[in-house]
């Protein structure tokens, strides 16, 4: 009898360097509407790691624009430079301690000043995003409209663990395989699950600073009216567990 395949759990970062690893970690960059990449960096943003977190502050936010949500929702955002794949049959989990404080957000506003948790894949446009403002907690399952993709649309449900400014929640993301099933999990219970449109053989983690208002329904000064916030990540752990044998 052949034993079961294993699991395997593994830090992939625990924030313990001076800066922050440009083998693990790189400033996320998209093509934007006017063909060339821009970068989700703002000019307002404060780093600082070493102490097993990330500390990401951007106070106020100064990156917006009124045409294109690509160079206007993401303020900051940091991808892992690695693919992470999933065990044909198995599953894949991530899990990262996250605490969001937000200046000036208007309270219960989902989109006007958040911080999150990624795993996306941007062939298939799947995302999975936990996310975080002073007085809510939410997860977002999304499909980008990449090339090849039909259907593109995106899902936000409020969760019902309570929160408050900077206080921190452990998130597992986990991914099944033989389901194309996600669920979240927030302080080691489920809080949401869905299931992907189409089948996802790897991901990405990310970790960023958003103020994502619907351009075409509020003006700039709706949009940008001097909110910011904290995000501090840390540290990620990766779990990959193969299919039964």
């Amino acid at each position: 009898m052949r034993p079961a395949p294993a699991t395997e759990t593994w830090t992939y970062d625990d924030f313990r360097g001076a800066v922050l690893d440009p083998a693990r970690w790189e400033v996320m960059t998209v093509p934007g509407a006017d063909g060339t990449h821009h970068a989700y960096r703002d000019r307002n943003a404060t780093v600082s790691t070493g102490d097993g977190h990330l500390e990401v502050t951007v106070h106020p936010f100064t990156r917006f624009h009124d045409t294109d949500r690509r160079q206007n929702n993401a303020k900051q955002m940091y991808r892992s430079v690695r693919r992470f794949p999933v065990p044909a049959g198995g599953q894949l989990t991530v899990e990262v301690d996250m605490a969001v404080r937000t200046y000036g957000q208007i309270p219960h506003d989902l989109l006007d000043a958040f911080g999150t948790v990624n795993v996306f894949d941007l062939d298939s446009g799947v995302v999975f995003n936990a996310a975080a403002t002073n007085d809510t907690l939410y997860a977002v399952v999304e499909r980008l409209p990449v090339p090849g993709a039909t259907g593109p649309y995106v899902h936000r449900v409020v969760l019902e663990t309570p929160t408050a400014p900077a206080v921190p929640h452990r998130y597992a993301v986990t991914y099944r395989a033989d389901t194309s099933e996600v669920l979240f999990h927030v302080d080691g219970r489920v809080a949401y699950w869905a299931r992907t449109p189409v089948p996802v053989d790897g991901f990405h983690i990310g970790m960023a600073l958003f103020s994502a208002r619907d351009l075409g329904r509020y003006t700039r000064a709706e949009r940008e009216h001097g909110q910011g916030a904290t995000g501090r990540w840390g540290p990620w752990r990766i779990t990959s567990t193969p299919a039964p044998a």
